[in-house]
């Protein structure tokens, strides 16, 4: 059996750090995700090291610190994905044949430094498990939309999703 093997998003570092994983209240669970990424268990895109490590809190502090090696979104395999990608999200079309994302979605999901695209790509490219709790939009293709999420674009490429809960009972985390 192939190992599975996460390419986790940028809000499931932040959500658990701002809610429920404080660093003061939940060492243990930094301490799996830094081993996990030691191991390959995780796998950390340069894309999301860059917007998580942008602030100026603890988190950053903390993903700066551990100092992961992290996956470069521009290699060929992930670049031919990304391009796919981009295109599908400009073709795209509603059920009455009308454009399923408007322009602004668009330009975000073009911009280099957005992490949600490059994740699509390698995890579609590298066969990787997406860890996100961004949840589908509700009626795709029922009209246009202002947003593209993260699991619709996986869906359309084949791409597994999971949420951070998903993943932590997959690599049998437990607090200690």
């Amino acid at each position: 059996m192939k190992r599975e093997i996460f390419l986790i998003d940028t809000n499931a570092f932040i959500s658990p750090y701002r809610t429920y994983y404080p660093f003061d209240l939940a060492p243990s669970f930094w301490g799996f995700l830094e081993q996990s990424m030691a191991t390959g268990d995780i796998v950390l895109l340069d894309v999301v090291y860059d917007e998580v490590t942008k602030g100026d809190d603890d988190l950053s502090q903390w993903l700066s610190g551990v100092a992961p090696q992290c996956l470069k979104r521009g290699q060929a395999d992930i670049l031919a994905v990304y391009k796919q990608i981009l295109n599908d999200i400009q073709q795209a079309k509603t059920h009455t044949g009308q454009p399923l994302y408007n322009a602004k979605a668009l330009n975000e999901w073009a911009q280099n430094d957005i992490a949600d695209p490059w994740l699509v790509a390698t995890a579609k490219a590298r066969d990787y498990t997406l860890v996100s709790f961004e949840s589908p939009s509700g009626a795709l293709g029922a009209s246009t939309l202002g947003r593209v999420k993260i699991p619709d674009e996986a869906k359309k490429f084949g791409v597994k999703c999971c949420n951070l809960f998903e993943m932590m009972r997959a690599l049998q985390f437990q607090f200690k």
